[in-house]
């Protein structure tokens, strides 16, 4: 049932790739290799498709192959239900980065609505550790891919919110200024909060049908006391004074945090073990594509970076088991291949190896290989 996929991909001065070419199947893409191939710089690229700055949160500039910095380029053809389209992804110093959907500029906007990408990272392994800020751009991921007009919704907050703390740090006091941003801000403010609490019970209603081995995680929006428009403006208004003190902000969407429970156990993730908390981590994910599936009828592409490293056996064979029964283009990366031997049969594997400073990446095609 894929109807999400990516069937062509060419990576040009991208991080360690001079120029790679991959045609990835409808099936699990495993790639593998020694640590410092390029393998993540390949899953890096994928995610340059979905709004923002890719999963490491890289500026543009620091993604250009060096020495060349040339800039970069990604094309990748998607077929999107029973259509395909090209999209290109590049920058360059002189035109920044832009972005083309068959040769024709479109904003972050647009391709959210046209492509839903998911990921894991090593870089999320302690997500339930760091700051809010991290568990918040991760619930926005996950609410782009369900609510299409969430990231439109996003920028014209963070954008409003940017002019709002202006007029603080220049001690603005004309109420004049303030009222319009203020206005946008609350408009904005009210449906971030709907989509990131409607999708929040969705995940937890869909985890509760799960029979794998994965937890459930009980979640809740922490720090949203904000329901009506005009309850949210009017506080904005009343804190001028205060925030004027700080030049800054100091309540809205942009402070809320994700908090999580290991269900069974009621623990919260924090305080969980290394293993627990990715196995939370990896339901979340996998009840966001259901819903996706369920919703849209359209899964969302996967990318999961050295994710199986740190999962038991039962919970590795649960995963592979769930990203095929969900008929979901995913891509693996590990440096052995043996680890993903419950996809042996039911994947197509990548080897990318380091040759004088470029990665290449070479389909494998007997995939009853042994690893070397």
């Amino acid at each position: 049932m894929v109807q999400l996929s990516l069937s062509s991909l060419k990576i040009s001065h991208f991080r360690t790739h001079k120029l790679s070419v991959i045609e990835p199947t409808q099936e699990p893409i495993i790639i593998f290799g020694l640590n410092g191939a390029g393998k993540t710089n390949i899953l890096e690229a994928i995610s340059m498709f979905a709004p923002g700055q890719g999963f490491r949160r890289a500026k543009a500039s620091d993604l250009s192959r060096r020495p060349d910095l040339l800039g970069w380029k990604l094309i990748g053809k998607f077929n999107i239900l029973d259509q395909s389209c090209e999209i290109m992804v590049s920058w360059d110093e002189v035109l920044g980065r832009k972005i083309k959907i068959d040769g024709k500029l479109v904003t972050q906007s647009k391709l959210a609505r046209l492509v839903r990408i998911l990921w894991i990272t090593p870089l999320m392994d302690r997500i339930w550790l760091n700051g809010s800020a991290e568990r918040r751009r991760f619930l926005d991921r996950i609410v782009s891919n369900l609510v299409p007009d969430h990231t439109e919704n996003s920028i014209k907050y963070y954008k409003a919110l940017k002019q709002r703390n202006q007029l603080l740090k220049d001690n603005v006091s004309d109420s004049n200024w303030y009222d319009a941003v203020e206005n946008q801000m609350a408009l904005s403010a009210i449906e971030i909060n709907k989509a990131r609490s409607e999708v929040i019970s969705s995940i937890m209603e869909m985890q509760k049908k799960s029979v794998s081995s994965f937890p459930v995680a009980d979640l809740n929006l922490v720090g949203t006391q904000y329901f009506f428009e005009q309850d949210f403006q009017y506080a904005l208004c009343a804190r001028r004074k205060q925030d004027m003190h700080v030049g800054r902000t100091l309540i809205g969407p942009h402070l809320s945090d994700l908090g999580a429970i290991y269900s069974s156990k009621g623990i919260e993730a924090k305080n969980c073990s290394t293993g627990e908390q990715k196995a939370l981590l990896i339901s979340i994910i996998i009840a966001t594509a259901k819903i996706q599936v369920e919703k849209f009828n359209v899964p969302p592409i996967l990318l999961l970076d050295e994710v199986s490293a740190h999962l038991d056996i039962e919970r590795r064979a649960d995963l592979y088991d769930e990203i095929c029964n969900l008929g979901l283009q995913v891509f693996l990366t590990g440096t052995d291949s043996t680890i993903f031997d419950g996809l042996k049969e039911r994947g197509k594997y990548y080897e990318v190896v380091m040759n004088l400073g470029e990665s290449k990446c070479m389909p494998i095609e007997d995939p009853l290989f042994k690893n070397v």
